[in-house]
C-alpha cells in the first residue's frame, strides 16, 4: 500500500516540530544575549543536515517517499521561517536593531551550511 506524500510530509513534519521543541528546551531563551540561539541552532542545524540527505540520496539513489518523509517533512518541521520572521521582528520592535541585523546574518549562513553538509557528505561516501 502507497502512502499519500501528504500522510508523508505530515508524519515526518511531527518529528521535527517535537525535535525543535526539544532544541528550544536545551536551549533556552537568555533576554542578556538577546540573540534567539535557539532558532539560529535549529535553522543551521537543519540546513547541514538537508545538505547530508540530499548527497546520500543522489549517492544511493534513496527512494523519493524518504527523501520527502526526511527533507520536507521531518527537516521542514524541525526549521522555522516563521519563527525567524517573528523574531527578527521582536528585535527592531524592542530596539534592539544590531541584535536584529546580527540575527538576520547569522540565519542567512543557512544556504552556506546546505553546501558544506552537501559538499562534506559527498566527499566522504562519494
Amino acid at each position: 500500500m502507497t502512502m499519500h506524500p501528504a500522510i508523508i510530509v505530515g508524519l515526518g513534519g511531527a518529528i521535527g516540530s517535537i525535535a525543535r521543541w526539544g532544541i528550544y528546551e536545551l536551549i533556552p531563551s537568555n533576554p542578556a544575549t538577546e540573540i534567539p540561539w535557539s532558532t539560529v541552532s535549529v535553522n543551521l542545524l537543519g540546513a547541514f543536515l538537508l545538505g547530508i540527505i540530499m548527497a546520500i540520496s543522489k549517492i544511493y539513489n534513496i527512494n523519493s517517499d524518504i527523501i520527502l518523509f526526511i527533507a520536507m517533512g521531518i527537516l521542514g518541521g524541525f526549521t522555522t521561517m516563521s519563527t525567524f520572521g517573528f523574531e527578527t521582528f521582536s528585535l527592531i520592535e524592542s530596539n534592539k536593531t544590531s541584535s536584529a541585523i546580527i540575527y538576520i546574518l547569522l540565519n542567512l549562513l543557512a544556504p552556506i551550511m546546505a553546501w558544506f553538509g552537501w559538499k562534506t557528505t559527498y566527499s566522504l561516501i562519494a
